[in-house]
């Protein structure tokens, strides 16, 4: 957020260079530059050198090497996205990410109706921002970021916004300049581009930036700035000074607003049809209409910048194909909008880029096979002696001789390492004789032996596929106001009262103070009001499925009874839980040795960074493996986030042990996909994987059988077929079983005779609530993988009506890229009509069909034709809804979307978007007058909110709540029915916490009686949603410190507390610490007036604790008893409160004095 950020130098990296400096070409490269790099001849054109020779990532860190040595930014360009990738990779690591400034293109195509995702705006706009204020480095760019026209450095100059504490802004002013700068103003900031302001506070979440900044006002002066979570809502570190980007490439100055909402209304623009609503979706093909004057990427480059290109032949091929892109998108708009910007508006010439090349010094990376005719363009071509990396074939053998040999012929070997764990356990395997070991990504090695320089990646050592990390930053926030909010109309329950309809808030005066109420509706017109300190006793009403249940009337026993009949249920499948749990505890199990050091090896080759939940999913495992009882352990994590890879660690621990492994999976897709994986990750190891499967021959089936029984098969993967009587294992030593919920009570019941006495691994791609997890500590072993994998990119969603065209741009931009299409339409009995009606939209496609009734063999043939790249597009049902892993599909076409389930759509939309381009999902409905309200809704939820961002975790309570049924029964799921999730939860973990004998878990709190007004004033927090949030955020406090934080935090967000909030955490805490700790509590309920306060209690005080009271306070207490025992205290408002507050920390000093005193 400041304006510099500090990035400090990789001493590897210099160490290279300097290498390199030993290289007599690159001396020559550099003296032929710098002869003549300010001097233009007769037809103005400057000296540039070819390069042959380079391979790997030599190409990137020669950029980086001539940009250190000449102090010039260097323009780096490369002919498309996966080539960027690459070389901002290889460039951050070389050069540093101080000085590595990438440029992304758009991942959008040109004239799109949708828009480049933000994080990629942000990115571009941060590179020109840097590149204004004169900052230096390699610029990484493609030919499209190149050619593509940009706001010019003036107009972006002038929109940043530059923020100092100190100075005086007239802060009216500012918001409106937030809304020029394309920012939407919201109750509370969540997401990249938003900004709130309450009272004398500004939050704004700035483009490009991690965190949201907060300003805070003293009248029209900063007082103060500085970052805070967009999670939590709280400060992070303060700041002297900040800088606010446009959060669009598309700027606009506030006098030009009505002008250009005029033009884009001529020109047809929809958005804007409706008022001067500028921003939108797709907006970048009406660029020409804000901004007749656009520059572009050049103009931001110094005088005196030099240019290397990456293979010219190809960067001329993609100009070429750039440019018919252009054309071809300009054609289909102007259909639609005929005073679209034109070509020559948002683009620069084919032309353009070869002049970029006369009039500028640089050189280019030539490829091995150079264009006839070209050599009369460069003022000298040089051949740089560079070898690939060797091709170890994952041998430590050949990586040691590798090493010894380069050594020998006096060139330096660096072996980079993604990761600090990968480096080590590279270290462990070599030791430290055998070269640098460092951390960094970098794409491919390479031997410079005139430099006496090598560079080996280790997924090049162990030959892994490395799948490109995506950088995006998330552009959204936990809100914790969307998670907490009712809306009037909402169900709620309420612990003593059952099941009501939440109708609003409102201030009533009760006994004298005011108080924030809600206002819930029940049977018969019944109205109960509940002051905002009991709101712990009510939740929202949520049981999956979008249930909807009766009222209960107030006052009647129907509540009561069905309260009673869940507690009842609960106790006796707590009871039963608790019983079997240890019960399989004490039985005999075998216990794993402790990891080889094959088994680091393979954990060496796991192509990723590790989560931190999956590293505690993987560590639980393992513990629970070298244990003698019997493993039983449930790992949740949602689609793609890696349960698959602790399954991997774990079969292969047992088989290093000797033991045999089955794998349990519900379909015969997903068998086969596991075999796939656990195949590939074993292959450099003596493991045998086999698969059985209805796609195996009987023949087959038989071999492999015969096989399991003479030991000779390691792990078996299959469906409910491994639980037949002819499948034998001699030396069974665990069983991993995917989605066990799936399967039906028979299948269950042979599963359980199974694994009596066996270790057993469960997996889920349903969503467990983590309060369910925790309830049930103690209970059942649980894993939950919530981390996302790092920079994981949201699907592009659109809910739109079957359209042809559609469609066809839909297929047709995928195959473009590369890409393959999953075109789902879930009837078997029309799916060939759609496959012919799909291969008439687009010929040139190759279309197949897959779907659960056709023979086992053409199944596995279309399947293993789409897999291996010869099928373009998939029609398929939902047999493709869970376990398929295809990184090049990254487009999914949902026929008749109105027709799944929210669970369902959400598994397929996690089918796409696992690899490094943008991924699309487009869910078809017939018309969107004819949809259910239901349908509408879900599809509404999946369209608005991507799978990353708080509001789906909202919407995915349905899918929780159903993943709960199926861990806990039909039973239990009756009774979440009937209660609402939530309580069904608390009641729970209180029967877990009183079997298991934790007394504080039972505590109840004190009733409270109360003169004091105590809520949050209008003026101090003005959103009904967000003071809802908090008050339930208050209510669920539940110890002294939780409460310091939350005050700390209102103050924080809102400034300092006024007397009604004072009293409303006051009034709190005197409740948190009336319900003592874990020695139990002694408070029954408490009054707190003005001038006075009682404390009843629930037992008189023994001697030991009257003692233990009077010693540990310094004012008077009178004791009363009677029909009730308590202590009375007096003082003046906020003294009292202190006095009250000082007596009830007495008492829990009392009651454990007492118990230390009964030991």
């Amino acid at each position: 957020m400041s304006t510099t950020e500090v990035f400090l130098e990789n001493e590897l990296a210099v160490r290279l260079a300097e290498l390199a400096d030993r290289a007599p070409e690159l001396q020559d490269l550099l003296g032929t530059l710098r002869d003549g790099w300010d001097r233009a001849d007769a037809a103005g054109l400057r000296p540039r050198v070819a390069v042959r020779g380079l391979t790997g990532a030599s190409r990137a860190f020669l950029a980086a090497w001539l940009q250190r040595r000449t102090g010039r930014t260097v323009l780096y360009v490369v002919p498309h996205g996966e080539a960027f990738e690459a070389a901002r990779d290889d460039l951050e690591w070389f050069r540093g990410r101080g000085a590595t400034l990438p440029f992304p293109e758009p991942d959008n195509l040109p004239y799109d109706s949708s828009s480049p995702h933000p994080a990629i705006v942000a990115e571009r706009l941060g590179t020109l921002a840097r590149l204004a204020a004169g900052e230096t480095g390699v610029v990484v760019a493609t030919v499209r970021g190149v050619l593509q026209k940009l706001p010019r450095p003036d107009r972006l100059g002038r929109a940043v916004l530059h923020l100092r504490v100190g100075s005086d802004v007239d802060s009216h002013a500012l918001l409106e300049r937030l809304v020029f700068l394309g920012y939407e103003r919201l109750p509370e900031v969540e997401s990249v581009g938003t900004f709130a302001r309450r009272g004398g506070i500004l939050d704004i979440y700035p483009v490009g930036e991690s965190d949201p900044l907060r300003v805070e006002f003293d009248g029209d002066t900063i007082a103060s700035l500085r970052r805070f979570d967009a999670g939590t809502q709280r400060s992070l570190e303060k700041l002297q000074d900040a800088r606010v980007l446009p959060r669009y490439e598309i700027v606009v100055e506030p006098d030009e607003g009505a002008a250009i909402a005029q033009r884009l209304r001529d020109a047809g623009d929809e958005a804007a049809k409706g008022g001067a609503n500028l921003f939108h979706e797709g907006m970048e093909r009406f660029a020409g209409l804000y901004d007749a004057h656009l520059g572009s990427l050049l103009d931001y480059l110094p005088e005196n910048a030099l240019v290397v290109t990456d293979d010219p032949g190809a960067l001329a091929e993609r100009v070429e194909e750039l440019g018919e892109g252009i054309r071809r998108g300009f054609e289909d708009a102007r259909t639609h909008y005929p005073l679209v910007s034109t070509p020559e508006q948002l683009y620069l010439s084919e032309s353009a880029w070869t002049g970029l090349l006369d009039t500028r010094p640089g050189a280019d990376w030539m490829a091995a096979i150079v264009e006839a005719g070209g050599t009369s363009r460069w003022a000298k071509t040089l051949f740089v002696p560079c070898s690939p990396a060797e091709p170890l074939q994952r041998s430590m053998e050949k990586l040691k001789n590798h090493l010894a040999e380069l050594i020998a012929n006096g060139v330096s070997p660096v072996l980079l390492c993604d990761n600090q764990g990968q480096r080590d356990r590279l270290w462990e395997m070599l030791g430290n004789e055998h070269g640098t070991l460092g951390v960094g990504l970098v794409s491919a090695g390479f031997t410079l032996p005139s430099a006496g320089l090598a560079v080996l990646t280790d997924h090049e050592i162990f030959a892994r596929y490395r799948r490109r990390r995506r950088r995006l930053r998330r552009t959204g926030g936990m809100s914790v106001a969307e998670l907490s909010s009712l809306k009037p109309g909402d169900y709620v329950v309420h612990e003593d009262h059952g099941v009501g309809v939440y109708r609003g808030m409102k201030r009533l005066t009760l006994g004298g103070q005011e108080t924030d109420c809600l206002e819930l509706s029940y049977a018969d017109k019944d109205t109960l009001y509940v002051p905002v300190h009991q709101l712990a006793l009510v939740s929202r009403y949520a049981a999956g499925d979008g249930a909807k249940p009766g009222l209960h009337r107030l006052g009647s026993a129907q509540w009561q009874k069905t309260k009673a009949r869940a507690k009842k249920a609960i106790q006796d499948m707590a009871e039963d839980l608790l019983r079997a749990y240890a019960a399989r505890r004490a039985l005999p199990g075998h216990a794993f040795k402790p990891d080889t050091v094959w088994q680091r090896e393979l954990e060496a080759s796991f192509p990723y960074d590790e989560t931190p939940d999956q590293l505690k999913a993987i560590e639980d495992v393992r513990a629970d493996m070298e244990t003698a009882s019997p493993m039983d352990r449930l790992i949740c994590g949602d689609v793609g986030y890696g349960k698959t890879e602790v399954a991997i660690r774990a079969a292969f621990k047992a088989v290093q042990d000797g033991k045999q492994v089955a794998v349990l999976v519900p379909t015969t897709i997903l068998a086969t996909q596991h075999g796939l994986t656990f195949r590939e990750r074993f292959a450099d190891f003596p493991v045998k994987v086999e698969v059985l499967s209805r796609f195996r021959s009987p023949k087959e089936v038989k071999d492999v059988l015969a096989r399991l029984e003479r030991r000779e098969v390691d792990v078996l993967i299959g469906t409910h077929r491994l639980l037949s009587k002819d499948v034998k294992f001699p030396d069974l030593g665990l069983v991993v079983i995917d989605e066990e919920h799936r399967f039906g009570v028979a299948q269950k019941e042979k599963i359980r005779q199974l694994t009596r006495t066996v270790d057993v691994l469960a997996m889920t791609a349903t969503p467990i609530p983590r309060t369910l997890n925790l309830s049930l500590a103690g209970a059942r072993d649980m894993s939950v993988i919530e981390t996302p994998p790092q920079n994981r990119l949201p699907v592009h969603t659109e809910v739109l009506e079957f359209d042809p065209e559609t469609v066809t741009d839909a297929i047709l931009r995928e195959v473009d890229r590369g890409g393959q299409v999953f075109f789902v339409h879930n009837r078997v009995e029309t799916i060939y009509n759609t496959a012919t009606m799909l291969q008439q939209l687009v010929p040139q496609v190759s279309v197949g069909v897959g779907h659960g009734q056709m023979s086992d063999h053409e199944l596995e043939r279309v399947m293993l034709d789409f897999t291996e790249g010869r099928l373009d597009v998939l029609v398929a049902t939902m047999i493709i809804e869970s376990g398929l892993d295809i990184p090049t599909v990254n487009t999914l076409v949902v026929d008749r979307a109105d027709t799944l389930g929210l669970a369902q759509l959400y598994q397929l939309r996690g089918r796409v978007g696992r690899s490094s381009h943008r991924a699309y999902a487009y869910l078809m409905v017939p018309s969107r007058r004819v949809l259910t309200e239901d349908a509408e809704k879900r599809l509404r939820v999946i369209e608005e909110f991507d799978e990353l961002g708080v509001g789906f975790k909202v919407a995915l309570k349905d899918m929780e709540i159903r993943g709960a049924g199926n861990l806990l029964g039909p039973e239990q799921h009756g009774h979440i029915m009937g209660l609402g999730f939530d309580l069904y939860v608390k009641l729970l973990e209180q029967a877990v916490g009183e079997l298991k004998g934790e007394v504080e878990a039972l505590n109840p709190e004190p009733r409270l009686l109360t003169d004091w007004s105590a809520y949050l004033p209008d003026d101090y927090v003005s959103d009904e949603h967000e003071k809802l949030a908090l008050y339930r955020r208050l209510a669920e406090t539940r110890d002294e410190g939780a409460v310091d934080d939350f005050t700390l935090e209102l103050m924080d967000r809102f400034g300092q507390l006024p007397a009604p909030a004072i009293a409303l955490v006051e009034l709190r805490r005197l409740r948190v610490l009336g319900r003592g700790g874990k020695q139990g509590g002694l408070v029954d309920s408490l009054k707190v007036f003005h001038n006075v306060s009682e404390v009843t209690l629930r037992r008189p005080l023994k001697p030991v604790e009257i003692t233990t009271v009077v010693g540990a306070v310094n004012f008077q207490a009178e004791f009363f008893s009677g029909r009730e025992f308590g202590l009375r205290i007096r003082g003046e408002d906020l003294v009292l409160l202190h006095r009250t507050r000082e007596l009830l920390a007495a008492l829990n000093l009392a009651a454990e004095a007492a118990v230390k005193a009964g030991k």
